[in-house]
């Protein structure tokens, strides 16, 4: 009788939230204890293995989620009869929602039922309240309600976000080199201005296209401007026939179909290229490694979740909706300086081209702008990136020049810049007459010819079925790239470089436009160059070298025999 007086000391069964599974899982990888972490959630071993097991999909839920809420409540991954219909529905809702378009919980049952026909399911499916609750409640929808129009820039949100990020930069004590801020933008990369089509025998030329094909570019600094990440650049094709063979380049290159930038890109740009590049900066100015950084992005479908932008003391924080325009920094005037580098070096280049206006067109690789965007954003000046945070960051944290003092509303081309663009062309352009005629009005417009092209998916309903039925392969191989991609160049050998180069030190010596200290620096690199074919013709020669004693030792082996 006593001893079934006692108390029992079984665990109760404890159902952990999403939210909290991917606590536990954060806190695993921090390296926490896990008989602490039993304690503290009231589990056993088991549910930790199981939630090491889901992390995957953990995360790949967190990240799809239209709001934290979906995590908070929910506890399992226990997925819908009909995983395609309730994919292109939340698909559908997010794309609307992105619209500004009010969508009520009739307007997704219904849209619901348009689909299931469409996928000739709709006999199989109900619709009821019952259903609708269910799918607010697996993607976190907190209401379906929403009225009003679409959105423009919310100036309120804007100052309430950027009294909220002063208080938080301060509260956490954040030094502004650690505060960081990324932004895409598609890139035109060998567009021309409209009117040299005018051009003789230019409109009419065989293959000659206005050229829009794009780049999508993601740029990223610091609010000090002390430190800027490399370029990610995203085109179309895997194997672009222009980069054959190239060792190394300036950027991070991924490809996508449609040059869109999407989540997994993007996962593989912060865990691949910004948090060892951030904490190569740390290190290199003595800061502790685990020292707090923030990534500051825009929020829009392509980006992950937070919990997957997340490394050590490293994370990301979100802008609210509709005030990018408005405060975020890349956004002010910052990209738009790029990109106006990025096409005075490409009409610099047009000016000097052998041939007409379609040769050189065809000529501009992917290569070549690749080079010329990560040049130009070498170019785009420390100064320049300090005041694209001024709007979000008051005056009071950045340092007092006489430069930055000026009243800055963004970075709209200086009529200056303009100018000499014009007389560049006037002076420099005999053969093509189309360009010696363009007016200030259209080279400003071809300026800000891709300001505002989509950097990420946007679809019809159509395309939506289209894709989940059928996905479409991506671009992988050589042999899908256009016939202006081709690239001619073959092997070059190190006695026609080393030609090439003389030839080009020669030209140098000989010009009063290079100056002493330039002429020395050719010589330092002739140095160099010629050190490392020594060693390259040293390297060849211990291969050949093992090549015969393989082929003589299989010739003694087959004589034996």
């Amino acid at each position: 009788m006593a001893d079934s007086a006692k108390p029992s000391n079984k665990r109760k069964r404890v159902v952990l939230t999403i939210t909290q599974k991917l606590d536990i899982i954060r806190q695993l990888e921090r390296g926490e204890n896990k008989q602490d972490l039993m304690r503290k959630f009231n589990i056993g071993s088991s549910t930790i293995y199981d939630i090491k097991l889901q992390k995957d999909k953990l995360m790949k839920f967190a990240s799809s989620a239209e709001t934290s809420k979906a995590s908070d409540e929910r506890r399992t991954l226990q997925q819908p009869q009909h995983e395609k219909l309730d994919k292109i529905l939340y698909d559908w809702f997010l794309l609307k929602r992105e619209e500004g378009i009010p969508i009520s919980g009739p307007m997704l049952m219904e849209k619901a039922r348009d689909f299931s026909e469409k996928l000739n399911i709709a006999k199989e499916c109900k619709f009821s309240d019952g259903w609708l609750s269910c799918f607010k409640k697996r993607h976190g929808i907190r209401k379906t309600d929403i009225s009003g129009e679409k959105k423009l820039a919310d100036s309120k949100s804007a100052d309430e976000f950027s009294a909220f990020f002063e208080e938080f930069i301060k509260k956490n004590n954040i030094n502004l080199d650690q505060i960081y801020n990324a932004d895409e933008t598609g890139v035109y990369f060998r567009c021309l201005p409209t009117s040299t089509l005018t051009g003789p025998n230019e409109i009419s030329a065989h293959g000659f296209k206005k050229n829009k094909e794009r780049l999508t570019v993601l740029t990223c600094a610091n609010a000090t401007g002390s430190h800027k990440i490399k370029l990610l650049v995203i085109g179309k094709s895997k194997n672009p026939r222009a980069l054959t063979g190239i060792k190394h380049l300036p950027v991070a290159y991924k490809n996508q179909k449609n040059c869109w930038m999407d989540r997994d890109i993007f996962i593989y740009w912060f865990k691949c290229i910004f948090v060892p590049s951030v904490i190569s900066e740390l290190k290199a100015k003595g800061k502790p490694e685990d020292s707090k950084v923030i990534l500051l992005i825009d929020n829009c479908r392509a980006q992950p979740s937070d919990a997957e932008l997340r490394h050590g003391n490293i994370s990301a924080m979100f802008l609210p909706p509709n005030v990018t325009s408005l405060i975020q920094p890349m956004d002010q005037g910052i990209i738009q300086n790029l990109k106006m580098i990025y096409r005075k070096n490409f009409m610099r280049r047009l000016i000097n081209a052998e041939g007409t206006l379609t040769e050189f067109q065809s000529s501009f690789t992917i290569k070549d702008a690749i080079y010329g965007l990560a040049s130009s954003w070498n170019a785009v000046k420390p100064r320049t990136l300090r005041r694209g945070w001024r709007k979000l960051l008051f005056v009071t944290h950045f340092c007092s020049d006489s430069s930055d003092d000026e009243e800055f509303e963004g970075f709209r081309c200086k009529k200056s810049e303009l100018t000499d663009i014009m007389e560049a062309l006037k002076n420099g352009c005999t053969k093509n007459l189309s360009l010696t005629q363009l007016e200030m009005p259209e080279i400003e417009i071809w300026m800000n010819v891709d300001k505002n092209i989509p950097v990420t998916e946007t679809l019809t309903e159509e395309e939506l079925i289209r894709k989940m039925i059928a996905p479409e392969e991506e671009t992988n191989d050589i042999s899908s790239e256009s016939d202006d991609e081709k690239s001619s160049e073959g092997k070059i050998s190190w006695g026609e470089a080393e030609k090439c180069l003389s030839t080009f030190l020669q030209f140098c010596e000989k010009n009063a436009q290079y100056s002493a200290q330039e002429v020395m620096e050719l010589h330092l690199i002739k140095e160099r160059f010629m050190k490392k074919r020594e060693l390259s013709f040293k390297q060849t020669g211990i291969r050949n070298v093992f090549r015969r004693m393989c082929g003589a030792t299989a010739e003694a082996q087959s004589k034996e025999k």
